[in-house]
């Protein structure tokens, strides 16, 4: 689908050209997808929603135990996946339940700032 037969695989390949003197940049966000809301989509999302939430529980309590043993990190982090593998709204049984055994590919750092600018979130107020 990112070939360059199609709409986002010419754009993608618009902003990797290189060129003199800076580059391509897309402005704007995205506001709305060209799909019906639907129970499916409703749940996709709040699944969705409930492991990243999950995942950034975990990332950060590692952030905060970084600065203590090795051991005692590693067991805050064991301690964290379990306990939202336990727990019903972040893993209901009908979800499958395989949830949080082991961290995802990209950590939910890696996409915080970008979602919650997408939706328009005041993630850089001042004092937080």
């Amino acid at each position: 689908m990112s070939g360059p037969g199609n709409r986002r695989g010419f754009l993608r390949g618009l902003t990797m050209l290189p060129l003199i003197g800076g580059g391509v940049t897309l402005i704007g966000a995205p506001s709305a997808v060209a799909l019906p809301v639907t129970p499916a989509l409703l749940k996709a999302y709040t699944d969705w929603l409930a492991v990243e939430y999950g995942e950034a529980l975990i990332e950060l309590d590692a952030i905060g135990a970084a600065d203590k043993p090795v051991r005692i990190a590693l067991a805050v982090e064991r301690f964290r996946r379990e306990w939202c593998q336990d727990n019903g709204t972040l893993n209901p049984s009908s979800g499958g339940g395989r949830r949080f055994e082991r961290p995802p590919v990209a950590a939910p750092s890696t996409r915080a700032a970008i979602v919650l600018a997408a939706v328009g979130a005041d993630w850089q107020e001042s004092g937080r």
